[in-house]
């Protein structure tokens, strides 16, 4: 009498029940986005700090509000980097153990991205807010506010997480980024050559806020705007192309089955 051989049937994973495995990237993101911003506010005390350091830097030149207007721009850029940097270098551990899980890397990165540029987005808006009460008659286009502070935002958001992913610790991290801005403040914006620092447009925008450039108000405009554009994309691009060369995984060759014979 023969047998027919039991056959077994590959189980498929049911769609309802995704078990390790994340559903989607954007749900992943989403996720990551919610986890990081309820990690920062935890951190009240640093939270604030970063928060409040654009606002020394407004208050202490606030009788030359065009001296005020750009320093609160790079406040808040190395504010938000900061954040960034922090953000990225706590979470190191958890992305790798996520990653190995099977969380794609872009979405870890992205998540701690929009949570990062949110929360600078928010900072700025109430740092426009603050503009608009206290120096908004001595501007010449105080519309132009909320565009300066959140395009800051937007570039300082990749540049700390680019920071982070070339630093092993945060503060070496934090010294860079003090490097920078430093920079940023003290050369000449005219030359040439300062156009490399991420935030050469903030210089731009800050000019076409404080200043009657008259026609030339356009010109300013929109080499700032290309700025932003250019830096943000060569900056996300380098932060994730690094961030996502940390949190690989390595696919091991799986074990052979055949076992020695031994007499």
């Amino acid at each position: 009498m023969s047998t027919s051989p039991i056959q077994s049937t590959p189980q498929t994973e049911s769609p309802h029940t995704g078990g390790p495995r994340f559903r989607s990237t954007a749900a992943t993101a989403g996720l990551v986005t919610l986890i990081t911003l309820r990690e920062l506010a935890r951190r009240r005390g640093a939270l604030t700090l970063a928060a409040l350091l654009p606002l020394v830097f407004y208050l202490v030149r606030l009788e030359t509000h065009w001296t005020a207007i750009r320093l609160l721009s790079i406040g808040l850029g190395w504010a938000t980097a900061t954040l960034a940097l922090f953000t990225q270098v706590s979470s190191r551990s958890v992305d790798r153990r996520l990653a190995v899980s099977g969380a794609p890397p872009t979405a870890l990165l992205l998540g701690r991205y929009l949570a990062v540029l949110g929360l600078g987005w928010t900072i700025g808006l109430l740092y426009t807010g603050l503009v608009l009460v206290t120096i908004s008659d001595e501007l010449t286009h105080p519309s132009a506010v909320p565009v300066m502070l959140l395009l800051t935002a937007t570039v300082a958001t990749p540049l700390g997480s680019l920071a982070a992913a070339l630093v092993p610790r945060d503060l070496e991290g934090a010294l860079l980024l003090l490097s920078v801005m430093a920079i940023q403040v003290l050369v000449d914006p005219s030359e040439g050559w300062t156009r490399v620092l991420p935030l050469w447009s903030t210089r731009e925008l800050a000019s076409v806020v404080v200043e009657n450039l008259g026609s030339d108000a356009a010109t300013h405009l929109h080499r700032g705007l290309a700025h932003v554009a250019v830096m943000a994309v060569l900056l996300t691009v380098a932060s994730w192309t690094v961030g996502a060369l940390r949190l690989r995984t390595v696919s091991l060759p799986a074990p052979d089955d055949a076992r020695p014979a031994y007499s």
